[in-house]
């Protein structure tokens, strides 16, 4: 081989490299997800939401107001809040039972994180019970949601008034999780975040010493979720490609 042509190929060398390297990148790219790539999903997700019922066996919802900050600062895709009331009291000398019902899907997994009940709640003055927060299990028809308990306070007027949150989250294509840990896992990942997070509250306040007992709580968490599973099923069926 000549000098010219060994001095040829290694001037042709660098840009031959650089144009397959900006070749492979650009391939690589080409996979990524997109925001468009995932709206199937997230119209999938909020038609599921639009569909929770108002009438659960003896429980009628009525939605409540949901606060225009809350919709900027989570941007979300679906979100619900709606008051549950049960018609019928086990017998005459109790009080009719009612539960709150929040669910917030939001489009990216950052939007979510963060707004859990911990910062939110707090951020409103409730204090948290600390030692009566924890994780829990709940069966709702055969099937288990992990989560978490929490537990608030706010004292008014001389009034104190007790915030029982049932909460858990879905992080599509990897189920359930307990907390916001795998809501933060999801934002990091580019190719997960798009398919965004959910959140569900199941919220109890009461007055006092009329606190439901726990076991109490629990019926009434699976009566309100149990037409939901199939919501479940939907917000945890996105599948990554």
């Amino acid at each position: 081989m000549s000098i010219r042509v060994r001095q040829l190929a290694f001037t042709m060398t660098a840009p031959l490299l650089s144009v397959g390297l900006l070749a492979g990148i650009f391939a690589e790219q080409r996979t990524h997800l997109k925001p468009m790539d995932v709206e199937p999903y997230h119209a999938r997700a909020k038609a599921a939401v639009d569909q929770v019922p108002y009438f659960i066996g003896t429980w009628s919802g009525q939605d409540d107001e949901i606060p225009v900050a809350a919709q900027k600062l989570l941007r979300p895709n679906a979100i619900l809040n709606r008051r549950f009331v049960d018609s019928a009291p086990r017998d005459p000398h109790s009080s009719y039972r009612y539960a709150s019902l929040l669910i917030v899907q939001c489009r990216d997994s950052r939007d979510m994180v963060g707004h859990y009940p911990p910062i939110c709640y707090r951020a409103h003055g409730l204090s948290i019970d600390e030692k009566n927060c924890g994780p829990r299990d709940w069966s709702v028809n055969g099937k288990t949601i992990p989560g978490y308990e929490y537990q608030f306070t706010e004292v008014l007027a001389g009034r104190s008034t007790r915030t029982t949150v049932y909460n858990f989250l879905i992080v599509p294509g990897r189920g359930i999780v307990r907390n916001m840990k795998g809501v933060e896992q999801a934002a990091e990942d580019y190719q997960q975040r798009y398919y965004g997070a959910a959140q569900f509250q199941v919220v109890f306040q009461s007055e006092g010493s009329s606190e439901r007992p726990r076991e109490e709580r629990d019926e009434i968490f699976a009566t309100l979720m149990g037409p939901n599973i199939q919501l479940i099923e939907t917000l945890t069926s996105g599948v990554l490609k």
